[in-house]
């Protein structure tokens, strides 16, 4: 859901823009989350020497862009295309997506209310969901910086959902149900280190079978274990959330524990 907002970009932002006209060297942009206009320079679009803009702009492209210079009382915003990372560039992209994602939700919550009114009407549906976000924008970025994040915070802990005071218990309902339905948690990547050494003459048999025991008993098979150096190893657990991930590394740990007592193992734990 691309919302508007208020006032100017701060310096620094990452904004999604649209190419509106390619002048000389210099190109227009429209901030689509602000409605106003900036200004692409030649030298902002990419590094090293530029044969021909086009090569690299277009009109009605949409590109990310970084916020930098503002001036308010010329009304001139300066952005700039080649100072955006590609992991940022990316991370702005993905944004827009749930963004998006989000207004399908909304769509579907009005579809799922007024499924006794005649809602075939695109232009009734759009009023209709615009009808809703009003209702529950004021909660949403007084906690959080998109729709999306809302949302997911909401599915985590449906009782969120009592953030939006101006809706009825119908349209409630249907928030919660197409939430739980639509929004799953994501995968989060939780990570820790140990060393596990052995003065014995099989030590390397010792150690393998005490790790290979140790996660035995967890029946979870995103869990990977590295051999870095020197009897080091690396453990990735990924996993819907991070608790249960520190759960399930915790009953790991303790199963090590006696494997290397048992074994007569040196262990240590990165804390």
């Amino acid at each position: 859901m691309l919302y508007t907002k208020d006032g100017f970009p701060e310096v620094n932002e990452i904004v999604l823009c649209e190419v509106t006209k390619i002048y000389g060297n210099s190109t227009f942009v429209q901030l689509l989350e602000y409605e106003k206009e900036g200004v692409l320079t030649i030298s902002e679009i990419a590094p090293g020497r530029i044969r021909n803009l086009r090569d690299h702009v277009t009109e009605k492209k949409i590109i990310v862009c970084k916020v930098l210079r503002v001036d308010p009382r010329l009304n001139r915003i300066d952005v700039s295309l080649r100072r955006v990372p590609i992991q940022v560039m990316k991370e702005k992209q993905e944004s827009i997506k749930k963004e998006e994602y989000s207004e399908r939700i909304y769509i579907d919550v009005v579809k799922e209310v007024g499924s006794d009114k005649n809602l075939k009407d695109e232009k009734e549906l759009e009023k209709a969901k615009d009808a809703l976000f009003e209702n529950t924008y004021e909660p949403i970025f007084e906690e959080y910086e998109t729709v999306y994040d809302a949302l997911y915070d909401i599915m985590i802990d449906n009782s969120k959902l009592d953030m939006f005071t101006k809706i009825d218990k119908k349209t409630k309902d249907a928030f919660l149900k197409i939430i739980n339905e639509r929004i799953k948690p994501e995968e989060v990547v939780f990570k820790e280190s140990f060393s596990l050494k052995s003065t014995d003459k099989n030590g390397v048999i010792l150690i393998k079978n005490a790790i290979a025991d140790s996660l035995k008993p967890l029946n979870y098979d995103k869990i990977t274990i590295i051999y870095t150096a020197a009897g080091e190893f690396d453990l990735t657990i990924i996993h819907d959330d991070m608790k249960s991930a520190q759960k399930l590394f915790d009953v790991f740990s303790k199963n090590l524990k006696k494997e290397a007592k048992d074994n007569n193992l040196i262990l240590k734990i990165q804390e």
